[in-house]
């Protein structure tokens, strides 16, 4: 198809029309969304609840932090004492608090506030608390800086945890490991080497 014919037909169903006069006339149906079938914007987000994975979820666009609650408890999910956080940020979120407008939009809820976190490189034991959803790239970060660890050594290294042969990706959050007790212990180890 000829391109202008391709933009006579998109002009002609635009629900936007342009004059000299008046630079953008709009319909009142193109505003309302009927005439074109346009519904209320969906914001899609992830959210991770405590150790579950990663879920996808739509929530109407102009949904705030009581209304993902809404959302959990209906699939579900126990919210009493549940608290929502950004993903790499160190507080919950304000039940009042939007959730569309987030360039990465990636949630996790854990009833802990806080995470105490040990790391054990060697001899020594590292101490922190952390909120759950600190990534395993933050906290693996952290561990190198207090290992001390140059950059290539470091690059060699993983957390592991501890009494496990489990080394979570780095994406991963660190409530994911994390029961009621709020507390988690890892180890600082080398990657293993496949050779073939």
């Amino acid at each position: 198809m000829p391109v202008g014919t391709v933009l006579r037909q998109f002009f002609r169903d635009y629900p936007f029309r342009f004059s000299s006069r008046h630079p953008i006339q709009c319909s009142r149906a193109a505003i309302a969304g009927s005439e074109h079938g346009i519904e209320n914007m969906k914001t899609i987000i992830f959210v991770s609840v405590e150790a579950m994975p990663l879920d996808r979820l739509e929530l109407e666009e102009e949904a705030v932090v009581a209304d993902l609650l809404r959302l959990l408890e209906g699939r579900g999910v126990e919210t009493a004492g549940l608290l929502i956080f950004k993903e790499g940020h160190d507080e919950p979120l304000d039940h009042h608090h939007p959730i569309h407008g987030h360039e990465n939009p990636i949630f996790h809820a854990h009833r802990c506030r806080r995470v105490d976190v040990t790391v054990h490189y060697k001899t020594e034991a590292f101490r922190d608390h952390f909120a759950p959803s600190t990534t395993v790239a933050r906290l693996t970060q952290w561990a190198v800086q207090k290992a001390r660890l140059g950059k290539e050594e470091a690059e060699e290294h993983v957390l592991q945890i501890s009494a496990t042969r489990v080394q979570p990706s780095l994406s991963s959050h660190l409530g994911s490991f994390v029961a009621h007790a709020c507390t988690v212990t890892f180890d600082l180890v080398r990657k293993k080497l496949v050779q073939g």
